[in-house]
C-alpha cells in the first residue's frame, strides 16, 4: 500500500502507524539485541584502541625533543595536515549539531556553524606562510618573539582552558552516543575515552595525534556518508523520494539568510569567524607541516573535506525531514541523527557507527589536549619554571601534563551535561582577548608591545564584564534588555562584537600612541626588515680548517618538503684543572649570559630554554640551541634546500663560539653523531 504524507508548513508528515512500518517495526531492540551490539562495539573498539596505542608507540620513536612531542619534528605533509585539520574540527557533537541545525532552521543555518568552519580553515591556510616562518611552538611563544614576554603566560593560561573546554564537549559527546545506544553509565564511557587518549597521545605526542587522526576522519567521514545515505533509503522506502522531500520543504527552509538576511549572516561571521581563525590548534599543525606548502594544501584540503561531510549533513537533514515530523526544538532535532540510526539500524551497523562517533571525539579530545598542554608546557613550565630542564625532565613533564589535561576534562563532562555555553563564552573572551594582537603581530609593522597589553586587557575584561552582567545581574541575554541594539546583531554572542570593536580600537591607538618596536622583533615577521638588519646574511666560514670538516660530517641532514632539518649534538667533558676534574655540571643561565655578551648575534627571544642565533631574515633557518641532557647541547637550524651549505658554515661559526664561551667555564664540546 502506498504510503500516505501531508505537506504542513513545507513539511512532510508521516503519520505514525507509517513511521512504525517504515522503521519501528523492523528495528525495536530486544535486550538481547542491545548487549549483542554493545559486546560487539566493545570488541570493535578494544582493537580500534589498540591500533592508535601501537601508532603512539610507532611515533614515540626517535622522539628526542620537546619540538619532536610537540610538532612531531615539523615533518608532517599535507594530507596529514588535511585529514588532521578536518577530524580535529568535526567532533561527535558537531554531526549531531550541523544535521539538527539543518533539520530545525534550514540550510540558513550554515551561517552559524558550517561555513565558520570551513572559511575559518581557508582563512587559516591564507596567513600559513606567515605563521610557519616564525620558529614558535605556540601561539603564546609566538608573542613574546613579536612583543615582549609580559603577553605570553596570560595568553598560555586563556589558550589551555579554553582547549580543556573544548575536550569536554568530546567527553560529553562520547557519553551520550553510548547511553543512547547501549546505556553505558557515563563514568565508564568517560574513563574508557580518558585512558585510551592519554596512552597513545602521551607515548606518540603531536605525531600519534596527527596519524590516529588520518584513521579517525576516516571513520566519522563513513558515519557521516553513512547515515546520509541510509536516511535516505529509509525516505524513499517509504514513498518519498529526496526530491520530493526537498522540493516540499518550502522557501523558508531553503531561504539562505533567514536569519537576519545578508546582515545576520554578515554579524554571525564578525562574531565567530576571529574566534575560530584565532584558535591554536590549527596554527599547531601549521607549525608541524614540512614546509609553507604543505601548511597551506593541508588546511585547504581539510576545508573540502569538512564541506564533504557537512553536505552529507544537509542531505542527511532532508531525508530525515521526509520521515519524520518536525522536532519541537533544536535539541529534539540533533537527536534525530541517534534516534534514526539506533531505530533503523542492525546492531551490527550500530556498533560500527559507535566506534565513528567513538573516533570522532577522540580526535578532538587528542588535539585539544594536546595544544592547551603544550602551552602549560613550553610558556608556563619550561619557560618559567623549568629553564634549564633537560630535554629528558621536558619529555617526561610533557607526558604528565597531556595526562593531566585529559583528566581535567574528563572529571568536569562526569559533572555537566552540556558545557557549550561555557566553551562560548571561553572562546569569545580568547577571540577579544588576542586575536587583534596576533593577526596584528603578523600584517603590521606598528604594532607596539602596550598596543597588544591593552588589547589583551580592554578587550578581554569588556567581554568578561558583559558576560558578568549577563549572568549576575540581568540573569538573562543582553538581547532582552538591549532589544533595540539586539535587531542589529550587535549583541551576538555575548557581546563579542562590542569586546572586538573595543580591542581592535586599543591596539590601534595605543599602538600609533608609543614608540615603535625595535628592529630585532620585526625582522623574524618582514622580510624587508629583516634584510636592512642583517644584510645579505654573508658568512665568513674557512672551509679549509680541518675542524670544518670534523663539523660538517657530524651534522645530521635531513630534508623534508622545501627545507632541511640539521642537526648537531654536542657532548661536554670538563677539562682537568690544578690536577683533579672540576664538577661536571653546566650553568645554563650562566653560560648563555657569558655567551650573548660576547658575541652579539646570541639572542634569547623566548626565554632561556632556547637562544638564536640571528645572522639572516629567516629566523626558521637561524641556528638555534638548546639544552639536550646534563652535559650536552643541541643546534638545529631549518634552511631551505638551496641554503644548505651555508647554514652548515653557519653552524660551524656557532660551534666555535660555543667553545670559546665553554672553556672558559671549564668545560669544551665534542661533536657527536
Amino acid at each position: 500500500m502506498a504510503q500516505r504524507y501531508e505537506i504542513q508548513g513545507g513539511l512532510i508528515r508521516l503519520e505514525k502507524s507509517e513511521i512504525s512500518s517504515l522503521i519501528y517495526s523492523r528495528s525495536l531492540w530486544t535486550r538481547g539485541d542491545r548487549m549483542d551490539s554493545y559486546h560487539l562495539f566493545l570488541l570493535l573498539l578494544g582493537l580500534y584502541i589498540a591500533a592508535l596505542i601501537a601508532i603512539g608507540l610507532r611515533s614515540s620513536r626517535g622522539q628526542r625533543s620537546v619540538e619532536d612531542f610537540w610538532l612531531a619534528g615539523r615533518e608532517i605533509g599535507a594530507a596529514n595536515i588535511g585529514l588532521s585539520a578536518a577530524a580535529s574540527w568535526l567532533t561527535a557533537s558537531a554531526l549531531l549539531l550541523a544535521t539538527g541545525l539543518f533539520l530545525y532552521i534550514g540550510v540558513g543555518s550554515v551561517w552559524v556553524w558550517v561555513f565558520p568552519n570551513v572559511a575559518g580553515l581557508l582563512i587559516i591556510a591564507g596567513i600559513a606562510k606567515r605563521v610557519r616562518r616564525i620558529p614558535a611552538m605556540t601561539q603564546p611563544e609566538l608573542l613574546e618573539i613579536r612583543y615582549h614576554p609580559i603577553v605570553r603566560a596570560p595568553v598560555a593560561v586563556a589558550i589551555a582552558i579554553t582547549m580543556v573546554l573544548f575536550a569536554v564537549t568530546d567527553f560529553i559527546g562520547f557519553k551520550l552516543v553510548l547511553a543512547t545506544f547501549f546505556g553505558v553509565p557515563p563514568l565508564y564511557a568517560v574513563l574508557l575515552m580518558a585512558v585510551a587518549v592519554s596512552i597513545y597521545v602521551s607515548l606518540g605526542g603531536f605525531r600519534a595525534v596527527v596519524w590516529t587522526d588520518a584513521v579517525q576522519f576516516l571513520f566519522l567521514a563513513g558515519v557521516a556518508v553513512g547515515v546520509a545515505f541510509l536516511a535516505t533509503r529509509a525516505s524513499v522506502a517509504g514513498g518519498i523520494t529526496l526530491a520530493a522531500a526537498s522540493a516540499s520543504l518550502g522557501s523558508d527552509w531553503w531561504n539562505l539568510f533567514i536569519l537576519g538576511g545578508v546582515t545576520g549572516a554578515l554579524v554571525l561571521q564578525l562574531a565567530l569567524l576571529p574566534g575560530w581563525v584565532a584558535e591554536q590548534d590549527p596554527w599547531q599543525k601549521i607549525w608541524a607541516s614540512r614546509d609553507d606548502r604543505a601548511a597551506r594544501r593541508g588546511l585547504i584540503l581539510g576545508a573540502v573535506l569538512l564541506a564533504v561531510v557537512y553536505l552529507a549533513c544537509l542531505v542527511a537533514a532532508v531525508a530525515l525531514r521526509g520521515i519524520y515530523p518536525l522536532p519541537a526544538g533544536e535539541i529534539e532535532a540533533e537527536m534525530l541523527y541517534l534516534t534514526f540510526i539506533q531505530e533503523s539500524l542492525p546492531g551490527g551497523l550500530v556498533a560500527l557507527f559507535a566506534i565513528g562517533f567513538a573516533a570522532a571525539s577522540m580526535s578532538c579530545a587528542d588535539t585539544f589536549a594536546t595544544s592547551g598542554a603544550s602551552c602549560i608546557s613550553r610558556d608556563i613550565v619550561q619557560r618559567h619554571i623549568r629553564p634549564q630542564a633537560s630535554m629528558k625532565e621536558m619529555l617526561v613533564i610533557n607526558r604528565a601534563l597531556v595526562i593531566v589535561m585529559i583528566a581535567i576534562a574528563a572529571a568536569v563532562a562526569l559533572h555537566v551535561e552540556s558545557i557549550v555555553e561555557a566553551v562560548i563564552i571561553a572562546t569569545v573572551i580568547g577571540t577579544t582577548s588576542y586575536f587583534f594582537p596576533i593577526i596584528g603581530g603578523l600584517f603590521w609593522k606598528r604594532a607596539t608591545r602596550w598596543g597588544a597589553l591593552a588589547a589583551v586587557i580592554v578587550g578581554g575584561g569588556t567581554q568578561i564584564a558583559l558576560i558578568s552582567y549577563e549572568k549576575l545581574v540581568l540573569k538573562a541575554p543582553l538581547e532582552a534588555a538591549f532589544p533595540d541594539i539586539a535587531a542589529s546583531g550587535f549583541l551576538a554572542e555575548h557581546g563579542v562584537l562590542i569586546g572586538l570593536s573595543l580591542s581592535a580600537l586599543v591596539f590601534v591607538g595605543v599602538s600609533l600612541a608609543t614608540a615603535r618596536p625595535e628592529a630585532a622583533r620585526l625582522a623574524p615577521f618582514f622580510e624587508d626588515v629583516g634584510r636592512e638588519v642583517y644584510g645579505d646574511g654573508a658568512l665568513a666560514a674557512d672551509r679549509t680548517d680541518p675542524e670544518y670538516g670534523k663539523i660538517a660530517r657530524k651534522i645530521e641532514e635531513k630534508v623534508s618538503g622545501e627545507r632541511a632539518h640539521l642537526h648537531l649534538r654536542l657532548d661536554l667533558t670538563p677539562i682537568l684543572a690544578d690536577g683533579g676534574r672540576i664538577e661536571e655540571r653546566l650553568d645554563w643561565s650562566e653560560f648563555l649570559g657569558r655567551l650573548e655578551a660576547e658575541h652579539q648575534a646570541w639572542h634569547e627571544l623566548t626565554g632561556k630554554d632556547t637562544i638564536y642565533r640571528l645572522t639572516q631574515p629567516d629566523m626558521l633557518a637561524s641556528v638555534k640551541m638548546v639544552r639536550g641532557d646534563r652535559l650536552s647541547i643541541w643546534l638545529s637550524a631549518e634552511p631551505k634546500r638551496e641554503m644548505i651549505e651555508r647554514q652548515k658554515d653557519e653552524i660551524y661559526l656557532s660551534y666555535q663560539e660555543i667553545q670559546k664561551t665553554l672553556l672558559e667555564l671549564g668545560l669544551s664540546a665534542t661533536p657527536v653523531g
